[in-house]
């Protein structure tokens, strides 16, 4: 028995997803689950800021924002947005019901994930890896 550090980059965790040998339905959902993505945006205002943190707290992840978004000392603030695949597709979720132009917000990043997932997680893949049976 013995246990190392692997790297944590999209083809290094599909190789040991696959070394290991799950249940074929659950490769894709177990990647999902494993990869971190990180999402700067630009230009919120602080109320804007506040409901992206607090929702992903809610989560179980979390984000930077400008310390003057609490108390709206501060204007505007970027974020910061990190956590897994599942995630952020839950922050876009909640943030599609939600006031201040975050619906916007929420399909802006909904593409992002969408492309990540086409570009690194189905690239080379099979159609029954993506889904397409």
């Amino acid at each position: 028995m013995r246990c190392y550090l692997t790297s944590s980059d999209v083809r290094t965790l599909k190789e040991c997803i696959e070394r290991i040998g799950p249940d074929r339905y659950a490769k894709e959902y177990l990647l999902k689950k494993m990869i971190y993505l990180h999402i700067y945006i630009e230009d919120l205002t602080p109320t804007q800021a506040n409901i992206i943190k607090q929702t992903m707290l809610s989560i179980g992840s979390d984000a930077v924002v400008n310390r003057g978004s609490i108390d709206h000392s501060a204007d505007r603030s970027d974020c910061l947005v990190f956590g897994s695949i599942l995630q952020i597709k839950r922050l876009c979720e909640k943030l599609k019901r939600q006031p201040f132009k975050l619906k916007d917000l929420s399909e802006q990043i909904q593409k992002i994930v969408e492309g990540f997932e086409n570009d690194c997680l189905y690239s080379g893949g099979s159609k029954e890896e993506k889904g397409d049976s």
